[in-house]
């Protein structure tokens, strides 16, 4: 093992560390999720291409 591979061990215990980080620099605020818009309905019953070459056809086992 070479000099400085193990980290120093902690003084204080790990959720006072994380309490004071968060005093000093704040808590993030989460991000609301980004949830992609709806399909218009033109375009919600398009078969797609791998429907259209293996529709109604069976797979070997293990293949995709």
């Amino acid at each position: 093992m070479s000099k400085g591979s193990r980290p120093r061990p902690l003084s204080i215990p790990l959720d006072e560390l994380n309490n004071r980080l968060d005093n000093i620099f704040g808590k993030k605020e989460s991000k609301p999720r980004w949830v992609p818009p709806a399909l218009p309905e033109d375009m919600q019953n398009i078969q797609s291409s791998f429907d259209k070459l293996f529709d109604g056809k069976k797979l070997p086992n293990g293949r995709t």
